[in-house]
């Protein structure tokens, strides 16, 4: 039986949000050809308890968690593995955990396909993750070599600078309308800050409209051992894959 797939989302109380992580596991599955299914750490149903039974009870032994999140801050470092766990007993399942997404070059693929060039704010609907914050600066400050135009990060909460002041601050130094590069996984309340900040401005749509979004997915799931097990290959703890199941066996 082919390895099924967990995409694990933060989850919205904004119902669109939900509803594009269960259409995004539809496309996964069509793309991969295994059974997958999303799951949230809050706001919406089911948990990774919840679709692991859920799992369980169609037949499944073994199973593949992708975390559906671009930065590797608290939900990722903490939330994910717990739940995980926490599954995994619930379950009877084992349950490996994939790299997040992160940031990717592919999300530049996708989002410049629908700004024009110039400078541009690089919108993420936030994080208080000191080391997550810098990494969106180095990669602001590769995107802005590759376009021959500043990029600016921008935050729709938890962090400074947010969208408006960004925007201002660009434009005054550029003496350009800017573009704004909304980097966010699916509609809701966040997103919707950074269209609203952004006005008339140029503003790319959340990452769940394109085709770059499940291909990254794919590869997470495609580089695991977990799901491509070699002959007496190498056990987790012998490893090369960036993968957090060892310490989630450990909890």
């Amino acid at each position: 039986m082919s390895v099924p797939v967990i995409l694990l989302a933060h989850g919205s109380p904004d119902p669109r949000a939900g509803v594009a992580t269960r259409e995004l596991a539809q496309k996964v599955e069509k793309r991969l050809g295994v059974t997958a299914v999303a799951a949230f750490i809050d706001h919406c149903e089911p948990d990774v308890s919840g679709a692991a039974i859920e799992l369980a009870a169609a037949g499944a032994s073994t199973a593949l968690v992708i975390p559906v999140f671009l930065s590797r801050a608290f939900h990722v470092r903490v939330d994910v593995p717990r739940a995980v766990a926490e599954a995994r007993v619930a379950s009877g399942i084992d349950l490996g955990i994939s790299p997040p997404l992160g940031l990717e070059p592919e999300w530049r693929v996708a989002i410049e396909a629908q700004l024009p060039d110039g400078p541009m704010v690089l919108a993420t609907a936030g994080t208080s993750s000191a080391s997550a914050q810098q990494d969106l600066r180095d990669f602001a400050s590769e995107w802005s070599d590759a376009r021959g135009a500043e990029v600016l990060v921008a935050y729709a909460s938890q962090a400074e600078p947010d969208v408006p002041t960004a925007i201002s601050e660009l434009e005054e130094r550029s003496q350009a309308q800017v573009a704004v590069a909304s980097l966010v996984l699916f509609d809701g309340i966040l997103p919707d800050r950074i269209k609203q900040a952004a006005g008339a401005r140029p503003c790319s749509q959340p990452l769940d409209r394109s085709s770059e979004l499940v291909e990254v997915i794919a590869r997470r799931y495609e580089e695991c051992g977990l799901v491509e097990p070699t002959k007496d290959g190498p056990r987790c703890h012998e490893c090369s894959h960036a993968c957090n199941r060892r310490e989630v066996q450990q909890n």
